[in-house]
């Protein structure tokens, strides 16, 4: 089979599916893991694939209802042994990517990161009846998800989706 450059593509999931040419990086999963860092910061130049290995690390760690293994079982990260797969598929995650934030008012700036929020709340549905979170929590977290909230709520959002994220499923995201 045929095998195309996936180039502009930042979805770990569609490139594997599609068959696209890709360069094993799956060992910066171990490389990250292994750190331990509270924080990272990752920084490259333009086109260097950081939005491409966000998503692989989002793939890998999401706790999700599908059977994303099948993405990995053939790279590298899956030849590192147990340590490192048990991880596969077991945590909420949280990914943020303000590549696109790239405007010339605060205005403008707010209403992009207001939809960049939005989006990452959306991608948690579960979180809006979930049991374990409490009704502040709940009319927040509809508020951010519909791009409704002011700029001083908008500075909590990361903080209240880690809470209740943490609430509902028992594991630090």
């Amino acid at each position: 089979m045929k095998r195309t450059v996936a180039i502009g593509r930042q979805n770990f999931a569609d490139i594997r599916e599609r068959n696209c040419f890709y360069i094993d990086k799956t060992n910066f999963i171990k490389e990250w893991w292994e750190n331990e860092d509270e924080t990272t910061l990752i920084t490259r130049p333009r086109r260097f694939g950081k939005t491409l290995n966000m998503d692989m690390l989002r793939v890998f760690f999401e706790k999700t209802e599908e059977d994303t293994s099948i993405y990995f079982m053939d790279k590298q990260i899956w030849k590192c042994g147990e340590k490192y797969t048990e991880h596969q598929g077991k945590y909420p995650v949280i990914c943020l990517t303000f590549k696109d934030a790239r405007y010339v008012t605060w205005e403008e700036c707010l209403s992009s990161l207001r939809f960049v929020f939005a989006t990452e709340f959306n991608r948690h549905p579960e979180l809006f009846d979930s049991e374990k979170c409490n009704d502040f929590e709940k009319r927040y977290f509809t508020k951010v998800a519909n791009g409704e909230v002011s700029e001083m709520e908008l500075t909590q959002a990361l903080a209240v989706l880690t809470l209740m994220l943490d609430k509902h499923h028992g594991i630090s995201p």
